[in-house]
């Protein structure tokens, strides 16, 4: 038994319902805006995030929320009529003041969670791969993960979930929870290579190339730690800002890879560090592979730096 069994069941429970939100958005076209980093965000973003930090708000309200969606301006009468709309064809809570709502943080605290409603938006607006991540932290150190990913591997839903020192499982289906491992493959020609299909830099594909990687997997969102967490991939390289590198962004997948018995660090081979809502690197990259690869890669990054 963990400590954070409710934490858990509560943040795998968001999970799911979030992912009937998105969806049904999905269905009825998806409604996009341009945020000031010229990044997309869409009516299903935000009505994700408010239902997920309205959820938490109500089991956990002495907590702090850390989220990604800020823009509040894009919330106008047309979308709240139809956030509303969406909430009561799931049966879902009838809310009031959606404004109030969705801007709701919390206090500051020592436990904290973070909310990436959609990570993937570009995929999810062409009907590809995305995905809903939820962490939970204590002073910044991660507790727990819930990556809920739609169509993953041919299956309508799996939930991917890890409590820190207690391992990581997957749930397909509404099936029961099972524990995952990543691979063992340790022959750099060999490894299946996941990367981004929107956001990678150059050097990604030619750094891999250079290696001798042959069998590529290009996808959106979080569902690329959830391939290696399970052994589908054996790396995944992931380019980063690193002034706009965010916590809701990495938390999830890096102890989900961990909890798995992967490995998760910066080019440098720095494990990430989280403070508030930052993820904290020394290098402007993520590596994140079944362990047995690791330091294989961050030698060779080192060698011929990007």
């Amino acid at each position: 038994m963990s400590r954070f069994n409710k934490e858990l069941r509560i943040a795998v429970k968001l999970g799911r319902t979030a992912i009937k939100i998105t969806e049904w958005f999905r269905e009825r076209g998806v409604k996009s805006f341009l945020k000031g980093d010229r990044s997309p965000v869409t009516l299903a973003d935000l009505a994700s995030q408010l239902y997920i930090t309205t959820r938490l708000k109500y089991h956990f309200p002495e907590d702090m929320i850390i989220a990604e969606e800020e823009n509040i301006e894009f919330i106008d009468n047309k979308a709240e009529k139809q956030i509303k709309k969406c909430f009561n064809d799931l049966n879902l809570d009838n809310l009031r003041d959606i404004k109030e709502k969705f801007e709701y943080r919390g206090k500051p605290s020592q436990r904290q969670w973070t909310i990436d409603p959609i990570d993937g938006t570009m995929g999810f607006q062409k009907g590809l791969y995305y995905a809903v991540g939820i962490g939970f932290m204590i002073n910044s150190t991660p507790k727990i993960c819930a990556i809920a990913a739609p169509n993953y591997n041919g299956s309508s839903l799996a939930i991917f979930s890890a409590v820190d020192g207690k391992g990581a499982q997957v749930s397909f289906d509404n099936r029961d929870f099972k524990s995952i491992n990543v691979s063992q493959e340790d022959d750099l020609k060999s490894i299946r290579f996941c990367h981004s299909l929107h956001y990678d830099k150059p050097w990604i594909m030619e750094f891999a190339r250079k290696i001798g990687i042959k069998k590529f997997i290009q996808i959106d969102g979080m569902a690329k730690f959830c391939m290696v967490a399970d052994g589908s991939a054996d790396l995944y390289l992931k380019p980063l800002n690193l002034q706009i590198s965010n916590s809701w962004d990495f938390l999830p997948g890096d102890l989900l890879v961990r909890e798995a018995g992967g490995s998760v660090t910066d080019l440098n081979g720095v494990q990430l560090n989280f403070k508030d809502n930052k993820c904290l690197c020394t290098a402007p990259g993520i590596i994140a592979s079944n362990g047995f690869v690791q330091k294989k890669i961050v030698d060779l990054i080192k060698k011929e730096p990007i």
